[in-house]
């Protein structure tokens, strides 16, 4: 995978090399060359060539619409309608579909450029994983949350504890499940070595909640198979994870079964100017 250059529509204009932060960029009078062991295929100089020139294994780039971007007034309305869908129907996601809802994480800002996503949409699977899971929760409820001289000891050590976690626990300990069986999860897995590999998933995960909701799909973020299926060694095979790789972020993806009606103004994000 590289970035090539159509010698014949540049015109050496240099707004690629200006823009290049990796300084992989050479242009003289005759020629423009790319340092491909340098490039970490941002791809910030296709996106601003004027003359469309540079192109990402061949495929040629297509000019921005702006007709067709949303304005405030949409963005105001498709944020505060997103909210955590836990309650799926049974109806399984179009494979195209899920293709189309994972495609659009490669447009979010990341610095690590190995992620790779693993769609699972196989009923079985989806519950071998949530019971894996299952019995992580239940091993920690009886051996953590269940004595009160352990929790409250850790509680002490560790203030972001909290009964609720407790409550919430046995509740899911009660219901046989730790999620509502969504019909797909989205597993982005990748190399933590990466400076920043873990907010890099996830802000491609955003990006797919997004898209997903303005196709009509639910999400929810599924962070215990974060924490508890890379421990797992016959579940990392069962996934085809490599050795480097970890989980980084994972998603809940189905058609929603519950409508919320209404907008919620919420506890506003604390503002602090220049530190004082």
């Amino acid at each position: 995978t590289m970035i090539v250059v159509d010698e014949e529509k540049c015109i050496r204009c240099g707004s690629c090399v200006d823009i290049c932060h990796e300084h992989c960029i050479r242009l003289t009078n005759e020629t423009i060359s790319i340092n491909h062991e340098l490039c970490s295929t941002c791809t910030q100089c296709i996106a601003i060539c004027p003359q469309q020139a540079l192109s990402w294994d061949g495929v040629p780039s297509v000019a921005y619409d702006e007709t067709r971007l949303p304005g405030p007034d949409q963005l105001d309305e498709l944020f505060k309608e997103r909210r955590s869908i836990r309650f799926f129907k049974e109806d399984k996601l179009d494979r195209a579909l899920l293709e189309e809802i994972v495609g659009y994480g490669i447009y979010a800002p990341t610095n690590n450029y190995d992620l790779r996503a693993v769609v699972v949409d196989d009923e079985e699977l989806i519950e071998a994983l949530d019971q894996t899971i299952l019995r992580f929760v239940s091993k920690l409820y009886r051996f953590i949350f269940k004595p009160k001289i352990v929790f409250n000891l850790i509680r002490m050590i560790t203030p972001t504890l909290q009964p609720t976690d407790k409550v919430k626990m046995e509740s899911t300990l009660e219901r046989g499940h730790t999620f509502h069986r969504p019909p797909a999860v989205v597993l982005i897995v990748g190399d933590p070595r990466i400076g920043l590999s873990e907010a890099s998933a996830h802000y491609a995960l955003y990006n797919m909640i997004l898209y997903a909701q303005a196709k009509g799909v639910g999400s929810c973020l599924w962070g215990s198979a974060q924490m508890f299926l890379d421990r797992n060694r016959a579940v990392r095979k069962r996934l085809g994870l490599q050795k480097h790789e970890r989980i980084l972020g994972a998603l809940g993806l189905g058609y929603p079964a519950v409508r919320f009606k209404n907008k919620v103004v919420g506890k506003a994000l604390p503002i602090q100017w220049n530190g004082g």
